[in-house]
């Protein structure tokens, strides 16, 4: 490593501001505790929705179990997520997956992908104009990995030609359907996450997918 890398250089007053606030690190250990509760009752909801009614799950997705992930460096910034229900393989991938991330937003978003997604883009192209898909963003990186509610990753799918969807839809080969809640939101201290649960993306998921015979290898 090059010396001049390790020169030292006054410490500006915004850092010594900043090494000294001690608070984000006490109560942190308590806010993802509560975030990630928030979740295990938000798993429980879905279990028990999925369990009364034909659920429109490709057959091998898990409907019971799911799956909590924490970690401390998403860009910067440590989230939590849970993917329920979910399905993962090398050539397709279903999951419902909600990510809380720290500074940024509360995310309930409805990840797909499959050999052949025409179907799908035939369906979503039909529907994108419905009510019930006011306020869904949809993924428009060539990875699905990307969190960010900005232009360059997301596009109000209510507000995206026809053409433009499908051109998109056909180049990344996935589709991620997404609803934001800023964390920074005045409202977001009330937000129940179990009562939103579902019905976040419910319409849309199930709109898109119990019409349609999902085909897993």
């Amino acid at each position: 490593m090059d010396k001049r890398d390790y020169v030292s250089s006054p410490w500006s007053p915004m850092e010594t501001k900043l090494f000294n606030t001690v608070d984000i690190f006490i109560h942190k250990p308590a806010i993802m505790k509560k975030a990630e509760a928030n979740l295990i009752e938000l798993k429980d909801q879905i279990v028990n929705k999925l369990s009364q009614e034909p659920h429109p799950c490709p057959p091998e997705s898990d409907i019971t179990k799911g799956q909590i992930v924490r970690g401390e460096n998403h860009k910067g910034f440590p989230f939590i997520s849970l993917d329920m229900p979910q399905t993962f393989s090398k050539t397709q991938m279903f999951t419902y997956r909600t990510l809380f991330w720290w500074g940024h937003d509360l995310i309930f978003s409805l990840i797909l992908k499959q050999e052949n997604l025409t179907p799908l883009i035939d369906k979503l192209i039909k529907l994108k104009d419905d009510s019930e898909w006011k306020n869904i963003y949809l993924a428009i990186t060539p990875t699905p990995w990307e969190w960010e509610n900005n232009t360059n990753n997301y596009t109000l799918l209510a507000k995206t030609s026809k053409i433009k969807l499908r051109k998109t839809l056909e180049t990344v080969q996935y589709i991620k359907l997404c609803r934001f809640h800023p964390l920074n939101h005045p409202e977001f201290s009330e937000l129940n996450w179990p009562n939103c649960r579902f019905s976040q993306l419910e319409y849309p998921f199930k709109s898109l997918y119990r019409p349609i015979k999902i085909e897993l290898k």
